[in-house]
């Protein structure tokens, strides 16, 4: 079996989706902690010459064939490459032709319509115009998320969590951590139609395997917020407020 060096940075959320779903699937890996910003030859190289994370790098691939390490960059394409070449019984995607194109559907869409407007909402200056036009793009778009999860739940496909949920956990957990501290603001969750919303994200935040994607986790909700600091503040990653495919 080959081996799986795993490069991320403790607090990127798309480094989150795929270190979440290395636990779920029970595949060994190593875990390099990283520093996306500095850009060496040897990080580009890589990250291939995206100089961001995660990056799953494939070791000894074919053992005495002669072929190179492979490193795979971004969450989505990391979280297919798992899906695909994984042995155990879990799996990620549906095994449904039409249902894995749903989970791609939900996965542009959190990229899309959600995840940019958090950023937005978070690095805007509160009260302000470009605030609550991010906050309403954001609600909007998670609630249509909310809407497209299977009614009987919990997650977002029902009894088993997968590709989707795995995915969102991680700005979910920014969404009410980080909007909640530097902007006082919470999601409307007491109105019905926030109901199922509720029961998703109370069983995806305390699986096993998205605990086990947070470092020192009595520690972990102060690292975070102070890392945001510069976001709350109008700064931090400027791409991060466009459509987010990583």
């Amino acid at each position: 079996m080959a081996k799986i060096n795993f490069y991320s940075a403790w607090y990127c959320p798309f480094a989150q989706r795929t270190w979440t779903a290395l636990e779920y699937l029970g595949i060994p890996y190593v875990y390099k902690e990283t520093d996306p910003y500095h850009k060496s030859k040897r990080w580009l190289k890589l990250s291939r010459n995206t100089g961001q994370v995660p990056v799953l790098q494939i070791v000894d691939r074919k053992a005495g064939q002669g072929l190179p390490d492979m490193s795979i960059p971004g969450s989505l394409r990391s979280l297919e490459y798992l899906d695909e070449t994984h042995e155990a019984c879990r799996s990620l995607f549906p095994t449904d032709h039409i249902e894995r194109a749903e989970a791609r559907f939900w996965l542009d869409q959190q990229g899309a319509d959600i995840i940019p407007y958090f950023y937005r909402f978070l690095k805007a200056e509160a009260g302000s115009v470009e605030a609550n036009e991010a906050k309403d793009k954001m609600l909007e778009g998670l609630l249509a998320f909310t809407q497209g999860m299977a009614a009987s739940g919990p997650y977002f496909f029902g009894d088993e969590p997968g590709v989707v949920d795995f995915a969102f956990a991680p700005f979910a957990l920014r969404i009410e951590m980080l909007l909640s501290h530097y902007k006082d603001y919470q999601l409307p969750l007491v109105d019905d139609a926030w109901e199922r919303y509720v029961s998703w994200w109370q069983a995806i935040k305390y699986h096993p395997s998205f605990i086990a994607s947070m470092p020192e986790p009595d520690s972990y909700s102060a690292k975070l917020i102070e890392f945001y600091l510069p976001y709350a503040k109008g700064g931090g990653q400027e791409d991060v407020t466009n459509t987010a495919a990583s």
